[in-house]
């Protein structure tokens, strides 16, 4: 039977210790710190992530290459480039960088309240990037400020009653996350790759095997039945609290 995590000091050093579990995890860590890296050296030298640094990016966060097929490769120059330059500028505010990267260019115009011409040069819509994907180029950007949101990292900060829903591909939801994750980072003083280890082990090695309980829940079913577990989950945890 699971608490609700406080995200304290001692619950990111425990799970984040537990993330670690085969080879294949130490070898994704060590792929991680390279993608830092090469992002690093991207956005100095050339002030935009490059297309080999994006595709190692994406191949990092689905094994699959799914969003891989989904990106318009032969428009990178004119559609996806541009975008990591305007962010990388810093000429809109933080708050924007994930509409930047998941709205096409008309919504953009019409809704996002930047000052006039900063977004003459983006075009058409960056196929391929919804929260998910766009947090985690966002995240490589800028390692210190933007967290990946994915079904893990979403569901535990919800469980713990940080965030008011689990649907990460909501862009709504992204900025009440991201504010989550920074809290936890200001309490703990741990990096946000490692918050995210914590959370992604914990989700692995508690809260869904607590789910998988009875009917069980897979990670790719609908996420109101899943949220609607975790809430029976959360419930019964705040009631043995009492």
């Amino acid at each position: 039977m699971l608490e609700i995590p406080d995200f304290g000091s001692d619950f990111i050093t425990e799970w984040e210790q537990k993330h670690y579990k085969c080879d294949k995890d130490y070898e994704d860590e060590e792929e991680y710190k390279k993608l830092v890296e090469l992002t690093k050296n991207d956005v100095t030298k050339l002030g935009i992530v490059s297309e080999k640094t994006l595709k190692r990016i994406l191949k990092w966060k689905d094994k699959r290459e799914r969003v891989d097929k989904k990106v318009n490769w032969v428009k990178y120059d004119t559609i996806y480039a541009p975008r990591f330059r305007l962010i990388i500028s810093k000429s809109a505010r933080e708050h924007h960088f994930l509409p930047l990267l998941i709205w096409p260019a008309d919504k953009l115009q019409k809704d996002l309240p930047v000052a006039g011409g900063i977004l003459e040069n983006i075009h058409g819509r960056a196929e391929g990037f919804g929260p998910p994907v766009a947090s985690t180029i966002l995240h490589f950007i800028f390692p210190d400020r933007f967290p990946i949101i994915d079904i893990r990292t979403a569901e535990v900060t919800y469980f713990a009653d940080r965030i008011k829903s689990t649907d990460r591909n909501d862009y709504r939801l992204y900025e009440p996350f991201r504010s989550a994750i920074l809290q936890i980072l200001g309490k703990t003083g741990y990096s946000i790759h490692k918050i995210d280890r914590a959370l992604f082990a914990y989700h692995r090695d508690a809260l869904q095997p607590e789910m998988n309980q009875g009917i069980g829940l897979p990670l790719d079913a609908p996420w109101k039945s899943r949220q609607i577990c975790i809430d029976r989950i959360k419930t019964e945890a705040k009631n043995r609290q009492k």
